[in-house]
């Protein structure tokens, strides 16, 4: 029995000795909040209303999302990307090399315009890119925040392993010279009591064993997942810093599709000029008003002025006589969603129509080729008598296969084609021109003697800009359609 009381007494010494290491290790328990702090994240609060473009988040969501952007949007675009500039090195060069190739752009403008559909592709590659780097990005935030909680999970299981081991060395330190594994053994009064005992103190010292290797593992745990979280948030760095390059380049290529439209704007009505001036099949059209000159004695004067597009106002970033960011627009643009109706803004005929364009962009001369105007792509004038007067309206732009056929005779408010964006256009919606031609009673003979002028002898390009009503000039001159349809 002294044997097997040596033994016992051994293994509880041994047991006690152990212990002390990890009790030391306990003394340097690790702060919860030195490693596990996470990234905090942008919260700027800046709404859309923020004019200072301090919110990155809006604004770059805006100006390389993929919703279509209104013309004043792409103007406060064009405003964030210059302010970004400032304090983006990277993106300040692409801003300056774009600035240093305007006046090139300006001498090529119809290779650049030609461009922009090229832009338009590698943007929305761009914005596919981003999209699925801004996906990653989600996931690793995840990622991190999920092992940022088992790491906390895990310091708290720590901590209540590294307590009850305090407790139990605490409870130790307080018994006789050896400890009070010793005493209870002692306390034996019988070989099957001592027996007894010494088994239980085995299941004891089995449990305090297990307890040990579980704050190993979950030691080693912890260190592995905090490493985890270094090297995810390192990643997520740098798919951050992708992000931002990318959309670098997206507003760059933005930026230098403005300057393009922008040169393109102060050149647009003197492209026009310079192509078709005239409809095709003169004789032709002349030969088909005298064929229904009787109908055109028919028709009636309108009281009033029809709106043409219904429920869509004329674009105040493309207004009559000027773009807002200056050149020549001689008339107003009904900016609106494709397919809307367009119809005839008095009672009338339709002189001349061409339809048979089936693309649009920047640059797209296509109408010149169908007997219309350079670049106004499908399109329709109509000769109509209101209040008393003779006006010619030209309607550019209209989707292929919807304009009316000429020599139609039109009533006030029926639908003549549909809102498109064929020939030189960037987005969906109708240019509108109104020329002033005299009294109404002239109608007849103008429909069947009228020379092919499609400007009706206002003039083109700037040189249009000489015949305007509003300055006191007679007749014909140009009528500013906010005039008469609001602006």
């Amino acid at each position: 029995m002294r044997r097997l009381l040596n033994a016992l007494l051994g293994c509880v010494l041994f047991f006690s000795a152990a212990l002390t290491p990890v009790y030391a290790v306990g003394e340097q328990e690790p702060d919860d909040d030195s490693e596990e702090t996470a990234e905090s994240s942008d919260s700027s609060g800046s709404s859309s209303e923020d004019n200072t473009y301090s919110d990155d988040e809006y604004w770059t969501g805006l100006c390389t999302g993929t919703a279509e952007l209104t013309q004043a949007q792409k103007s406060q675009c064009m405003a964030y990307i210059q302010t970004k500039s400032n304090s983006t090195a990277s993106l300040s060069e692409k801003i300056r090399d774009i600035e240093s190739q305007r006046e090139k752009i300006a001498a090529d403008i119809l290779y650049y315009a030609g461009k922009v559909a090229e832009y338009q592709q590698e943007a929305a590659s761009l914005n596919g890119e981003i999209a699925e780097i801004n996906g990653q990005i989600a996931v690793s935030e995840k990622k991190i925040a999920d092992l940022e909680k088992k790491i906390e999970e895990n310091q708290a299981s720590i901590d209540a392993a590294e307590e009850k081991i305090r407790k139990r060395m605490e409870i130790q330190q307080r018994t006789m010279r050896l400890n009070q594994y010793l005493d209870i053994l002692m306390g034996a009064r019988t070989f099957e009591d001592f027996i007894r005992i010494a088994n239980g103190l085995s299941d004891i010292t089995r449990y305090d064993t297990k307890v040990m290797e579980d704050l190993a593992a979950l030691i080693e745990q912890l260190n592995s997942d905090k490493q985890e979280v270094e090297e995810e948030k390192e990643l997520l760095q740098k798919k951050k810093e992708e992000v931002v390059e990318k959309q670098n380049e997206y507003l760059s290529l933005m930026y230098q599709a403005q300057v393009i439209e922008q040169e393109y704007q102060q050149r647009s009505a003197d492209l026009e000029a310079e192509g078709n001036r005239y409809a095709a099949e003169i004789e032709a059209i002349q030969e088909l008003m005298e064929a229904i000159s009787e109908k055109l004695n028919e028709v009636v004067a309108t009281a009033g002025w029809t709106y043409p597009v219904p429920s869509i106002r004329i674009n105040p970033y493309a207004g009559t006589w000027h773009y807002a960011s200056g050149g020549v627009h001689l008339g107003g643009d009904f900016s609106g969603p494709a397919g809307s109706r367009i119809l005839a803004v008095g009672n009338g005929v339709i002189l001349h129509s061409a339809d048979g364009c089936d693309s649009g962009g920047l640059g797209n001369g296509c109408g010149a080729n169908i007997g219309g105007s350079w670049g106004g792509g499908n399109q329709a004038y109509l000769l109509t008598k209101i209040n008393g007067g003779l006006y010619a309206v030209k309607y550019l732009h209209m989707q292929l296969g919807s304009v009316v056929a000429k020599g139609t005779i039109i009533m006030a408010g029926q639908q003549i084609g549909l809102v498109g964006s064929t020939g030189n256009s960037s987005g969906p919606h109708c240019h509108i021109e109104v020329f002033y031609l005299g009294a109404a009673e002239n109608f007849t003979n103008y429909a069947k003697t009228w020379d092919g002028d499609l400007a009706f002898g206002c003039g083109w390009g700037s040189a249009g800009l000489s015949r305007l009503c509003e300055n006191g000039v007679g007749a014909p001159c140009r009528v500013k359609p906010e005039s008469l349809f609001g602006a």
